[in-house]
Formats: structure tokens, sequence, C-alpha cells
């Protein structure tokens, strides 16, 4: 009787794309049918005679794949794919719980998310409610109504519109951060 090889499970990996070339890589991908996400925000840009809304990357030059060992190739063969992205001399791998908070925040909340008040850079910020409720964040900057978070979790920092969740001071990080 042969032993079963266990087929490797597709998993999310980070791709680094040639400069204003995500949402084409995102295409290309898509066609060539590997899982691809292209996290988008809106953004209001000035032309020379009127103000237009346009999509932007959420992450300029990186896209996340969902892909099989056996797929990577395909992936690189893409035109406007220039590398995957390393970390400890393996390929960056998003877990599927973060992606699919990443997924949730962008499609339930706008660019404009939460308020702060009293928050202040090298302090922890606790998110009282919302889809990232719960959850404990590292305080780098604030400007305004926008706060930038560092997600400890993911190794990134998110630049974020604070008006619609509730956020609070955090002494230390939440058990389910660490």
């Amino acid at each position: 009787m042969n032993a079963s090889v266990p087929v490797a499970a597709a998993r999310w990996l980070v791709v680094y794309t040639k400069p204003r070339q995500e949402k084409k890589a995102a295409a290309e991908l898509e066609k060539r049918g590997i899982g691809v996400y292209c996290p988008l925000k809106r953004e209001k840009r000035k032309w020379s005679d009127r103000w237009k809304w346009v999509e932007t990357p959420l992450f300029t030059s990186y896209v996340f794949v969902r892909t099989t060992e056996a797929e990577r190739q395909e992936v690189l063969r893409v035109p406007a794919v220039v590398r995957f992205v390393y970390w400890l001399k393996q390929p960056a791998v998003v877990r599927d719980s973060e992606m699919e908070t990443l997924q949730r925040w962008l499609n339930d909340y706008s660019g404009e998310a939460l308020e702060v008040v009293g928050l202040e850079p090298g302090g922890r910020a606790r998110i009282e409610s919302g889809a990232l409720m719960g959850r404990d964040g590292a305080v780098v900057e604030r400007r305004g109504n926008r706060l930038v978070l560092f997600l400890e979790s993911l190794d990134l920092e998110v630049q974020v519109d604070l008006r619609q969740t509730q956020i609070t001071a955090a002494d230390e990080p939440a058990p389910e951060d660490l």
C-alpha cells in the first residue's frame, strides 16, 4: 500500500510588484486562475480641472497571492511581478485569520473608521468596537484624526482615520495578540 503524499495547502504569500503595477498584477494573476487579493482604498485626488475619487492600493507595490508551492513559478511569470517577499529566508506567509480580518475590515469600514482621543506615540491602543474589536496595537504616530498603529501579528503599520470605532488606551498587549 502506497503512503499518500500530503498535498501542499495553499497559503497566502506576499508578492512585490513593479511600481504602480499592483492592480495590473492582480488582474493578470486572477486571469491565470491564481487566488489574489489587492486591498484598495478610495482617495480623493485633484486633477487640474476637477477632483476625482480613485481606488489606490492600500500597500504600494505589494499584492497577496493564495498559492501552493507548485504554483509559485506561475506567479513569477506575470510581467508585473518582481519577486516574493521573504522573512527569515522563507517566503513571507500571512495567516488565513489575518487575511480574513484585513478583508473584513476593508469591506465593513470606509477609510474614515475610528476616532482617537488622548493616544500618543509609544503607547498602546485597544480597539473597543468594529471588526478589530479587542485587538491591541502600538501607537506609532498621530496625525489629527488619523492614527498609525503597528500590528505585531502582521508586522505592518496601518494608518486609519478613526471616526466610527471606539479606541481606548491599553497598558499591555491583549493575550490573543501575543
